[in-house]
């Protein structure tokens, strides 16, 4: 099972990069072109929200219940912070990623909100920017991001 749910997980962030760059894309130049925010926003938007979750789901399920690594560093959490690799999937890695799919759904649920096309793809561009951000650096800190 643990094979299945690694697999998911390793490939479904390729998606969640990929629907990033789209909605980012997007949400920047409707926001700086000021563009009307339209059907195919709000499903990029949806659909990156819908992934996101998904790769939360299946990494809480990892992180809980079949990941050597959180096993390893929840029988010793001090040896644990002293390995990086151990600290890194114990505490860094899904804080930092937690952190970012509450940005991205804020993003999209305070765009919600906006009645101005403008401030629907502002809202957008800042709060799922922050969140890519927050992705990117991450991954590629640990060299995740290949």
């Amino acid at each position: 099972m643990h094979t299945a749910l690694y697999h998911l997980h390793y490939y479904n962030r390729y998606l969640i990069l990929a629907a990033l760059a789209f909605v980012l894309f997007r949400s920047i130049s409707g926001w700086l072109g000021k563009r009307p925010y339209e059907k195919v926003d709000s499903a990029a938007g949806g659909a990156l929200v819908g992934l996101a979750h998904l790769q939360l789901l299946v990494g809480l399920i990892q992180y809980f219940f079949t990941s050597a690594y959180t096993k390893a560093a929840f029988a010793d959490m001090g040896a644990a912070m002293k390995d990086p690799t151990l600290r890194y999937f114990a505490v860094e890695h899904i804080t930092t990623m937690l952190l970012a799919i509450v940005l991205i759904q804020l993003g999209r649920t305070f765009s919600k909100r906006k009645t101005d096309d403008t401030e629907k793809h502002k809202t957008v561009a800042i709060f799922t920017g922050a969140g890519a951000l927050l992705i990117v650096v991450t991954l590629a800190m640990k060299g995740l991001l290949y």
